[in-house]
């Protein structure tokens, strides 16, 4: 399946196949749309052909009803065709968003260079704003272009080559527009990744950009990384720019040399008074959707870019398996030759790893910063797969168990020990009220947790208790409290 003349993903195929029923009927009215546009230039034909020169009032009142209702069906069948992508966006929402957040989540580090993928979701977003926005309704109208063509040449065959010439300049403009952008859109794209994921990182350590005299270093750092960006996007639009000038300027003069080709058509006695402007009414018809692509290039190519960039995503980070439930673990842990590399593959974290714990023994890790202390723990706990050997929790390689499930009996305290936004209630039980454990259970499962903790007083004398709100507007907790 293609979408925007791009092959869509093995991975989004199946859901862009969810709405294809919605395609085809935008499709439908597409067609629908197109031939009622032939309306108002029949109209046209038939008032200086017949109305005029028989000054018959009863065949205008006649023929400006039916055009009436022709454009207004047109009109109805546009909106339907609009709702209908809109509709189409939505459902690819509903069936996309989840799961390329959890593949997002489940990635254990995003690849070197490839800062895109961590903005997959914003990539979605616009994806979807291109189905439901002109870019995908002018994609439509485009396979339309022939009909005008074939009316053009029932009125005359120098009209029809007349249309064609207009088409086959615009074409070779649009595609000269689209190589000529290809690297720069490119180049555009991973420059502003990279100053957004640059910007969001200097917004979550604000408090230490303040108290480290940091911020003038880093706003000069990120308007320079802007920078680059901006200039490969503003060299994109006005290269586009230029390739817009020249396509309105040959949509409007061919519009305009129609004019005189039916004119001296219409002095030969080729063609009646009512061709003349029937041919430059086809003409601009016929070059509008072309137009209007070459207008809305950039959009299209954010729109490939994005659905690249979630093909690697979705390549990258497996979906949701189904695994066999396992008992509860008894605690048990093997490590074998444990292998973990940094993120680009070129240093060795942790190498050869292995021990063995059962279950009641207690391990203590020292050494030196970087030796590799909170590598390991985040492996034992699986935030963090190796690159090679085995974990095994009872006998089970981890690759076996249910993530979320062995989680409810793993305790993990990262060095960054922030709290997600919403209460303090909801980061204490994992947020297990979202999928659908009965609030009454959660709410005692938190209160003993807190008391186990010895927190749960603590937490009395917050201005809200365990509703506290702690990221956001809310209560901000202390690092000791956190």
């Amino acid at each position: 399946m293609r979408l925007f003349w791009m092959t869509v993903p093995p991975a989004l195929s199946e859901a862009v196949r969810a709405c294809r029923t919605h395609f085809i009927l935008a499709a439908t009215f597409s067609a629908l749309i197109n031939i009622l546009y032939l309306a108002p230039t029949i109209y046209m034909m038939q008032v200086y052909d017949r109305v005029v020169p028989t000054n018959g009032v009863l065949t205008l009142v006649f023929i400006t009803v039916v055009v009436g209702v022709a454009i207004a069906t047109l009109s109805a069948l546009d909106a339907i065709r609009v709702r209908l992508m809109t509709r189409a966006s939505l459902r690819l929402d509903r069936l996309l968003s989840g799961d390329i957040l959890d593949r997002l989540l489940a990635r254990s580090r995003a690849r070197p260079g490839d800062p895109s993928t961590q903005q997959a979701m914003r990539e979605f977003d616009l994806l979807r704003q291109s189905l439901a926005g002109q870019a995908a309704t002018a994609l439509f109208d485009v396979p339309w272009t022939p009909l005008y063509l074939l009316v053009a040449f029932l009125i005359h065959p120098i009209l029809g080559l007349l249309v064609l010439a207009a088409g086959a300049v615009l074409v070779t403009l649009a595609i000269a527009n689209e190589r000529r952008s290809k690297a720069k859109a490119e180049e555009a794209h991973q420059a502003n990744a990279a100053a957004y994921e640059s910007h969001e990182a200097m917004l979550r350590k604000a408090e230490i950009v303040r108290a480290l005299g940091m911020r003038r270093a880093l706003v000069s750092r990120h308007i320079q990384q802007r920078s680059i960006g901006l200039n490969a996007v503003a060299d994109l639009q006005f290269s586009g720019s230029r390739y817009n000038g020249l396509v309105k300027f040959v949509r409007m003069f061919m519009q305009s040399f129609a004019l005189g080709v039916g004119a001296w058509l219409a002095i030969n006695g080729q063609i009646s008074v009512g061709a003349i402007i029937a041919a430059s009414v086809l003409l601009s018809r016929a070059l509008q959707p072309i137009e209007q692509l070459v207008g809305l290039w950039p959009n299209i190519v954010q729109s490939r870019q994005a659905l690249r960039t979630l093909g690697t995503l979705f390549e990258q980070a497996s979906g949701p398996v189904v695994r066999t439930t396992l008992p509860d673990p008894q605690g048990q842990v093997d490590l074998q030759g444990v292998v973990v590399r940094n993120g680009n593959g070129s240093a060795v974290l942790l190498k050869n790893i292995s021990l063995k714990l059962v279950p009641g023994e207690v391990l203590g890790v020292v050494g030196p910063s970087g030796a590799g202390k909170t590598t390991l723990a985040r492996v034992v706990a699986g935030a963090l797969p190796p690159d090679l050997g085995e974990i095994r929790v009872d006998g089970a390689s981890m690759a076996d168990w249910d993530p979320e499930e062995l989680a409810q009996h793993i305790g993990y305290l990262p060095q960054d020990c922030g709290l997600l936004p919403g209460t303090i209630s909801e980061n204490v039980s994992r947020f297990s009220a979202a999928l659908g454990v009965p609030s009454a259970l959660v709410d005692e499962q938190v209160v003993n947790a807190a008391r186990m903790a010895g927190v749960h007083e603590m937490i009395l004398h917050l201005p809200g208790g365990y509703d506290t709100c702690i990221e956001g507007n809310g209560h901000k907790l202390s690092a000791g409290q956190a």
